[in-house]
């Protein structure tokens, strides 16, 4: 238990040092919907009931907006609310996120989540997806009063599940590879 939530405070802090998991991962060129160079996904409105996307591929571009907004600046409503309560992996991300920046953490640089490629979705509730998202090198201040560490960049496999909940997407299970 402690290597898996020593593993959510790597990804909390900018997907440093995460290792693969997965050895049936898609390559990048199985997936479609290609950026040809990585876009900044707009930060969204906070909301703690967030309309979203009914299209899977565009619902994960949103979920990763919010990611972006709680490691922006710790604020993990709209993260937890489009993810389902038992998305473990989800709910730690979110709780380390609001304790990073609680304690004073901070980033130098971009340390939001990019997302270069989303695969084709499979099945219908729940529906299995998959994104490439890239974190581009930066720094990372602990807490308060720390002097900053770099974190490389990399480009991770995302496995999203996503399940209906309240006629709306959630995540309901994420794997970083």
């Amino acid at each position: 238990m402690r290597r898996v939530i020593a593993g959510l405070v790597v990804v909390a802090a900018g997907l440093t040092g995460l290792t693969g998991c997965g050895g049936n991962s898609p390559q990048p060129s199985e997936l479609s919907e290609k950026s040809s160079t990585p876009t900044r996904t707009a930060t969204p409105t906070p909301s703690a009931s967030p309309t979203t996307s009914q299209n899977p591929a565009v619902f994960v571009r949103q979920y990763v907006a919010a990611a972006n907004q709680a490691v922006d600046n710790g604020d993990v409503a709209r993260m937890r609310a489009m993810s389902a309560p038992g998305c473990d992996f989800c709910q730690s991300t979110a709780e380390s996120l609001a304790t990073f920046h609680d304690d004073g953490g901070s980033y130098a640089g971009d340390a939001n989540w990019h997302v270069t490629e989303v695969g084709k979705p499979s099945g219908t509730d729940p529906v299995k997806i998959s994104a490439y998202v890239k974190v581009n090198p930066h720094k990372i201040v602990s807490k308060r009063g720390a002097a900053p560490k770099s974190a490389q960049g990399r480009v991770l496999l995302f496995d999203f599940t996503l399940a209906k909940g309240n006629g709306q997407w959630t995540v309901k299970d994420l794997d970083v590879n």
